[in-house]
């Protein structure tokens, strides 16, 4: 195997904060080819391969059918959902050699719309739910954290199509339980939140994500009420005088000022775009420009200065307790008989009520997202014409779309579960081997090891089969294939050393995910324990059995 690990350095030649990108490329899982493009070592490669091997049992136990669409798109469809002009330079495009312009697909809304509206002729064909796993593209303006935020990823994307709307908010739900069960099997810790759903579009989105300091997010979460949702999205409680800001939509062509609005939140908060642009939706090209605005006559003179024809009635959050009376009285809107519209705008932060029950307190945490589901009702059938004939009614077909970054969670996996000792920890369900066979004395001694792997059982299932490496690289030292079972990450290690000649004895060290504790002993033999690493002496006759009660007490759910 090709396996470009390296040798541990002196602590002066590494770097002040060592990245999990640095460890995943010292690991030899990763090669950087470019800026945010990256090739997947066999290593890496194996742990895909599980990730989506999960993925695969959980949709198709939905009813998810498996196809592969091109990533070369014209930019037809994406003209008609407005989404060539909306979607701006993260957009791939080039030119083939008659001046064709083609896509590199970033994601496959238009193309699947396109398929079913050529192909499905009646209601009794839905519902339909088809999804495939391949390499999507971003032009990324600064790629950075690895593969979290590249320009080439591995994405598992699924599309829902129903005839109700009824039937497509239930298979919404029925997806999200799909997904939970896909992040329990994986084994880290994940926290689901309810969100935006951005370009694609949608009025019913929740992300998925692995909570971790290291993430860009921020999930605001009730623990009395268990309500969750992303830090644009989530609505709080909390009172405070009026702050006020004024907001500008501009023409990105022309750069000239189409209207403006008050904006009132509560004093220590800031307004959230997010749902200002809910309310306030703009058109392709536009953008939204905020302001703070004090309470000084400059102000107040920058706000009567502005002609009544393009002023709308000020948003005003609940929260918020009012303007000085100088200020309210000169509110863009207020001398033009443009009331205001009173709703939560302001952007919620650690502290705050909750505002979904009574008592509850909002609290913050990091995290990294991996996962995002959408309903999207019918904005793409309706821009592509995508209809059904249903009880004597034509209607546009309801739609869903289920996405998973499938190499994010390679990484954010890899991310949650690194030490500072230099070595990854792998969830059980994706380490790209569940043991490593070390043979310090002799390879003649593996084939007997290797058939008492073969015994362990976890929930009826022989887990330890097609999952054990065996480091036969004679020619390195004992220290450095050690080193690189440590480093790789590999949850068990049976090193077969001076003990195992005399005695049968193997060294059992397990390296398991920091959410993991291990009890003191199994199947009689004692565990001990030194930092986050575990170890115990084991005679080959009790391996399987040893094993076999370390792995049922561990995680038994993430290895059925």
């Amino acid at each position: 195997m090709l396996l470009p690990t390296k040798k541990a350095g002196k602590k002066t030649d590494a770097p002040a904060v060592a990245t999990t990108t640095d460890m995943l490329t010292k690991a030899g899982y990763i090669y950087q080819s470019s800026a945010g493009i990256y090739t997947l070592m066999p290593m890496a490669q194996r742990v895909m391969d599980k990730i989506e091997r999960i993925i695969d049992d959980e949709m198709q136990a939905v009813g998810g059918q498996k196809l592969a669409m091109p990533t070369l798109l014209t930019p037809d469809n994406w003209i008609k959902t407005g989404r060539w002009q909306s979607t701006g330079d993260e957009l791939f495009t080039l030119q083939d050699r008659r001046q064709s312009k083609l896509i590199l697909g970033p994601t496959h809304e238009e193309e699947v719309t396109a398929i079913v509206k050529s192909m499905v002729r009646s209601f009794r064909e839905y519902p339909l739910r088809l999804y495939q796993t391949t390499r999507k593209f971003r032009d990324e303006a600064r790629p950075r954290a690895g593969l979290l935020r590249g320009r080439e990823f591995v994405m598992k994307d699924m599309y829902s199509f129903d005839v109700t709307r009824e039937q497509a908010i239930e298979t919404f739900h029925v997806l999200e339980q799909a997904y939970r069960r896909c992040f329990d099997r994986i084994g880290v810790p994940y926290a689901v939140a309810d969100a935006d759903s951005g370009n694609i579009g949608g009025s019913l989105s929740k992300e998925f994500h692995f909570v971790h300091g290291s993430g860009e997010d921020t999930v605001l979460g009730c623990r009395s009420c268990g309500y969750t949702a992303n830090e644009e999205r989530a609505r709080g409680r909390c009172s405070g005088r009026g702050s006020a800001y004024l907001a500008t939509v501009v023409d990105g062509a022309s750069g000239s000022r189409v209207a403006q609005r008050l904006i009132v939140v509560p004093a220590g908060h800031e307004p959230s775009l997010l749902k200002i642009k809910q309310a306030w939706p703009l058109k392709p090209g536009q953008r939204l420009e905020l302001s703070s605005l004090d309470e000084t006559p400059q102000a107040q003179a920058q706000i009567r200065a502005q002609p009544a024809t393009d002023m709308l009635g000020p948003l005003v959050d609940a929260c918020a307790l009012g303007l000085p009376e100088e200020l309210a009285a000169s509110a863009p809107g207020a001398h033009n008989g443009q009331a205001a519209v009173a709703g939560d705008w302001h952007v919620a932060r650690a502290g705050d009520s909750c505002a979904q029950c009574a008592d509850g307190v909002l609290s913050a945490q990091r995290a990294i997202e991996v996962g995002h589901i959408f309903y999207l009702g019918d904005r793409y059938s309706r821009a592509m014409d995508l209809t059904v004939l249903h009880q004597g009614e034509r209607g546009y077909v309801q739609m869903g779309c289920y996405g998973i970054g499938v190499s994010r969670i390679l990484q954010a996996a890899a991310e949650c579960s690194s030490f500072a000792d230099g070595g990854l920890r792998w969830p059980l369900a994706i380490a790209p081997f569940l043991a490593a066979i070390v043979p310090l004395a002799g390879a003649s001694h593996v084939p007997r090891v290797y058939s008492a792997l073969g015994q362990v059982a976890v929930g009826g299932r022989r887990v330890f089969e097609n999952n054990v490496a065996v480091d036969d690289r004679d020619y390195l030292s004992p220290g450095f294939r050690l080193y690189d079972a440590q480093l790789l990450g590999f949850p068990v290690t049976l090193v077969l050393g001076r003990a195992f000649a005399a005695a049968s004895e193997v060294e059992v060290q397990l390296r398991m995910p920091p959410t993991l504790r291990l009890p003191a002993a199994a199947a009689g033999v004692e565990l001990e324990r030194n930092k986050d690493e575990y170890r115990a002496h084991v005679h080959l006759d009790r391996l399987a059995e040893f094993l076999g009660c370390v792995l049922a007490d561990a995680c038994p759910q993430t290895l059925h």
